[in-house]
């Protein structure tokens, strides 16, 4: 069936659309041309959506602007102006257009396909004001994350390269070393060692079975992700595990989701927000379930009269140190000086466990590919070891 693309205009904004014949056209269409099925996919996996790297280097110049006193405006001004990416050029006009018709950043950043930091902090700084600061903070996180994967891929990169090397040699062996082997012992196959067992076990498994086991890892991966984004028990369940039992992992997701909201908290209070307005805005920042009930509890409690160390108490999500500090500063009224400590509390401890992470990834991958070497070697000599002793009997 024959597909186009539009380009119409829609709140000031040109926008893209694939449709085919007799579909229900948009208003204010500026112009319908045919596609084949290659552009088709083409615009389907590529429409909308924007790097980090690309994000961090727009609003590290947007905060720029921001600094040097330009108007919010102005600045979106400039960048349009120097901008030749559609996807950057679409990202602004909707921000300029949403800021003007006060439409709530979330709905209107839904077709983008990006971090979603930009689309939460931009949500806070138009329902809460204080542009600037949610800006530079936004800045801030987006760097932030963008040095910490490229440090990550960094630590892994060797790693991997030695794990697809393993994997080809591995292939490589049973496909054509394994089964000239297996034929000289199989008819003494009773008395192989078990190491050899397994490397003919395997090696069958892997002939005979592989293509079904690869489909099935697919259909059960793509299962389970359906029935995780349509299954809100489930993506609690799971959310609440990432959150409380994983080590390490636990660890480091949790520093830095309670570091962003400790961010926002600090932006609020320094702009004269009441303590459990600034929890409320914060939830927009989360995206697992688990914790957006722990603060949506807070949030609740400090609602109905509750004080704020006895709402965080209640989370079982915050150590004693934070819980003192922030009874300590809920005593004294120093809530937007603590909070700043906080914040750089859950910020060294996730760099910590980053670090911690990166410096057990490189050995764990050497040890496992040594023990497996070192599998595959007893597995093919000891046969061997065991021919030559009953030969010199």
């Amino acid at each position: 069936m024959k597909k186009y693309k539009i380009i119409y205009e829609e709140d000031g904004i040109k926008k893209e659309k694939i449709f085919i014949k007799n579909d229900s056209l948009p208003l204010n269409i500026i112009s319908i041309k045919p596609i084949a099925s290659a552009v088709l996919l083409s615009e389907i996996f590529n429409d909308n959506k924007i790097k980090d790297k690309d994000l961090n280097a727009l609003f590290y110049e947007l905060n720029l602007m921001l600094e040097s006193n330009i108007v919010f405006s102005d600045a979106l001004d400039i960048l349009i102006k120097n901008r030749k990416d559609k996807n950057i050029l679409k990202l602004l006009n909707t921000i300029k257009v949403s800021l003007v018709n006060t439409k709530p950043m979330l709905e209107a950043f839904e077709s983008f396909k990006m971090n979603y930091l930009v689309s939460a902090f931009l949500q806070i700084a138009q329902e809460k004001g204080d542009i600037n600061s949610n800006i530079k903070a936004l800045n801030l996180l987006l760097h932030e994350t963008y040095i910490i994967k490229k440090n990550f891929m960094a630590a892994i990169k060797y790693p991997i390269i030695l794990v697809i090397s393993f994997f080809i040699s591995l292939i490589s062996m049973f496909y054509f070393v394994v089964p000239k082997f297996k034929t000289i012992f199989a008819q003494s196959y009773d008395s192989l060692p078990t190491a050899t067992k397994v490397l003919f076990f395997i090696q069958n498994i892997f002939e005979n079975y592989i293509l079904y086991i690869f489909i099935f890892l697919i259909i059960s991966i793509f299962a389970i992700f359906t029935f995780y984004k349509n299954n809100e028990e489930l993506r609690y369940f799971i959310h609440k595990i990432i959150v409380k039992n994983i080590p390490i992992i636990r660890d480091i997701y949790l520093n830095m989701q309670l570091y962003k909201i400790f961010l926002v908290l600090e932006i609020m209070l320094n702009s004269k927000y009441e303590f459990h307005k600034a929890i409320e805005a914060s939830k927009v920042l989360l995206k697992n379930q688990y914790l957006l009930d722990r603060i949506t509890l807070i949030d609740n409690l400090l609602q109905n009269g509750k004080s704020i160390n006895y709402a965080f108490c209640k989370t079982e999500i915050f150590d004693d140190m934070v819980l003192n500090l922030m009874h300590t500063a809920e005593i004294t009224n120093t809530l937007d000086m603590t909070t700043k400590k906080i914040k750089d509390i859950y910020k060294d401890r996730f760099n910590d466990k980053i670090k911690l992470l990166i410096s057990f990834i490189e050995p764990f991958f050497i040890f496992t590919i040594m023990g497996l070497i070192l599998w595959i070697v007893l597995a093919v000599l000891m046969p061997i070891w065991d021919m030559s002793n009953m030969l010199k009997v």
